[in-house]
């Protein structure tokens, strides 16, 4: 009996990395979520021991008899090309004989979201980042330089600033706020000071800053100026980054796809508008109706020099 072909797409970021196995036929083998697997927040031991069990996790749904053809990886923290090298070696010692690409984890976004290699990813979530490759296959990216000296734009800075604006209400420094009120009731907290013993304690972590991007959301829609105002700010910082990207790349496209994916684009965030508005119109935006996992696996098969077969969409529609 002939061994099966399966293919495996892998998005990982700080959160969670995702892995889907499907075979060539178009059947969903598996569809499995672990830990984070950022090398730039967890280290190259933790990251690689993550991807171990997952890999061990992967044989164990594969059917007897079924042959890991090819593999792709978007993977968060392996931006430069010497740290795709060193990541692809190591899986490939994982998977002797299948094909393995690695890459950040921008370019499978662009592909799930687009069905296009060609165009522009504008990823914002707990970070920011832009990301494009063009017909020559000439990538650059723009922004992700992380919480410190970076990601403007993102659930990060926005909730942060959500912080100051509670306190600055406070001090009398800055209008009152709806945000007041949402986050302690949150925290379970009766004053805004009680904020800073609980922000600036060991393991508060840059997800939970985030967090409370929930609340300036809800507290746009209901007419909050403060909670605009800094939506309004994120937008501007967002599309800044696309538009440095129009200006650095040159695309053959008359409109350029731009793919918006992450939690601050969730359905009906008013920032897909917003950050639509501040485009010129060589920019094609959309929603990402699918996660990046589903790009990781079409670019698995893709590195093989074939095609999915006529099952894969019904299959891949199906992954949300």
């Amino acid at each position: 009996m002939n061994a099966r072909k399966a293919f495996v797409g892998v998005d990982g970021g700080g959160t969670k990395t995702r892995a889907v196995v499907v075979a060539e036929t178009g059947e969903l083998i598996a569809d499995i979520v672990t830990e984070g697997s950022n090398v730039n927040h967890f280290g190259w031991e933790r990251a690689q021991a993550v991807l171990g069990e997952l890999f061990a996790q992967i044989r164990a749904a594969c059917p007897s008899g079924s042959w890991m053809s090819s593999l792709f990886f978007g993977l968060a923290g392996v931006d430069r090309p010497e740290e795709r090298t060193k990541m692809r070696e190591w899986i490939l010692e994982q998977w002797p004989g299948a094909f393995v690409g690695v890459e950040n984890d921008t370019l499978p976004a662009l592909v799930g979201g687009s069905g296009e290699t060609e165009g522009i990813v504008l990823i914002g979530g707990t970070g920011s980042i832009a990301f494009g490759i063009n017909d020559r296959g000439e990538k650059c990216r723009v922004g992700g330089w992380g919480y410190l000296i970076g990601d403007e734009g993102s659930g990060y800075n926005i909730g942060k600033d959500a912080y100051s604006a509670v306190l600055k209400s406070f001090d009398g420094r800055g209008p009152q706020t709806l945000l007041t009120g949402k986050i302690l009731a949150y925290y379970g907290l009766q004053d805004p000071t009680a904020l800073i013993p609980l922000v600036y304690s060991n393991g508060f972590t840059r997800e939970q800053v985030a967090a409370v991007t929930r609340f300036v959301f809800e507290a746009a829609r209901e007419g909050d100026e403060v909670s605009l105002t800094l939506l309004s700010r994120a937008a501007d910082e967002l599309g800044e980054l696309v538009r440095t990207m129009l200006t650095r790349m040159s695309f053959v496209k008359q409109r350029v796809p731009v793919v918006l994916t992450g939690g601050l684009f969730h359905e009906g965030s008013p920032l897909i508008g917003m950050v639509q508005g501040r485009l010129s119109g060589r920019a094609d935006v959309v929603r990402s109706e699918q996660p990046p996992v589903v790009g990781a696996v079409l670019l698995a098969h893709k590195q093989t020099g074939t095609a999915p077969g006529e099952h894969w969409e019904q299959t891949l529609s199906g992954i949300k």
